[in-house]
């Protein structure tokens, strides 16, 4: 019943967002639920391995999400990392890195309007120092 009204409530915010998801494999999907979930941990275990193995839109896709993760993990480290890494990678290659971090923070703030209709908050309750 749950799975059902988030799925509702995505394809609301999103219009018919499984055009855009269409040849994304589920693991990857169900990584992007774990963000909005707040478990980053479990989400960049799948999201890593992705940026390996995933065709060119899944590997951007992950990239994409890892960035989301360490925005809001505020790893500014991580994230540089993360962008850099993308920006060399084959399927970034070419990409501007001003609008690669411009369309990762539109994919946050998705990911915090999702999160605020699933969870009733936008931010996640966590403690990074530990």
């Amino acid at each position: 019943m749950r799975q059902a009204l988030i799925l509702a409530i995505t394809m609301m915010i999103g219009g018919c967002s499984y055009v855009s998801t269409y040849g994304v494999h589920g693991k990857l999907l169900a990584a992007e639920q774990q963000v909005v979930e707040c478990e980053y941990e479990a989400a960049l275990d799948t999201l890593q391995r992705f940026t390996v193995i995933g065709s060119s839109k899944e590997k951007a896709k992950a990239f994409e999400l890892m960035g989301v993760v360490y925005q809001e993990k505020m790893d500014l480290e991580a994230y540089n990392h993360t962008v850099d890494r993308f920006l060399f990678s084959e399927t970034g290659r070419g990409e501007y890195r001003e609008v690669v971090i411009e369309n990762w923070n539109e994919s946050r703030r998705n990911i915090r309007e999702k999160r605020l209709y699933a969870l009733g908050r936008a931010e996640c309750v966590t403690n990074f120092a530990g």
